[in-house]
């Protein structure tokens, strides 16, 4: 499809507020380029598209004319398309919003109320000892679904970076 004008976006309001003008007869430059959002040079261009005339040494087109123009762009099969393109594309969005939104969840310690987590204080379903000598540390977290597991891990960052000098401690291999 052949890119859109970028006035069909405004074209129902466009279509509302040119309706509405009655005691305007006339379009000239300035009267299109306020009522498309256009330039100068652009205003000039929309009026011989709709087959603006000469009148006082200036390009002007007649309301109706416009009007009825207009009214048939937005009949036409080439706006239709435009329309169902431009409702997809917002489908689509919408869609991915969705589904970007479903994918995000806040990560919050199963107890917020207390003030200063404490690493003794953690759910017994999280486990942590040390290594001994040169073996490895084990670290072991039970939960029940994805967003427990988020939930432990957070509480547990967040009791571990409120007691760093004991989560160091308790960490650091025994030799």
């Amino acid at each position: 499809m052949a890119r859109a004008p970028n006035w069909y976006d405004q074209l129902d309001s466009i279509l509302a507020t040119l309706g509405a003008a009655e005691d305007l007869d006339w379009l000239g430059r300035a009267e299109v380029g306020a009522l498309f959002g256009t330039s100068e040079r652009d205003s000039i261009r929309l009026l011989h598209k709709f087959g603006a005339i000469v009148r006082n040494d200036a390009l002007s087109l007649p309301r109706e004319a416009l009007l009825v123009q207009l009214e048939a762009v937005a009949a036409g099969s080439a706006y239709a398309a435009y329309r169902r393109q431009r409702e997809g594309v917002a489908q689509h969005l919408a869609q991915a919003r969705t589904e970007t939104a479903a994918r995000q969840f806040r990560a919050r310690a199963a107890f917020p109320e207390v003030p200063r987590p404490r690493l003794d204080a953690l759910p017994s379903s999280l486990t942590w000892r040390r290594a001994v000598g040169q073996g490895p540390g084990r670290f072991e977290i039970l939960y029940e679904d994805g967003a427990d597991l988020m939930a432990q891990l957070a509480e547990f960052l967040h009791a571990a970076g409120a007691n760093r000098e004991e989560f160091f401690e308790g960490t650091e291999p025994e030799l």
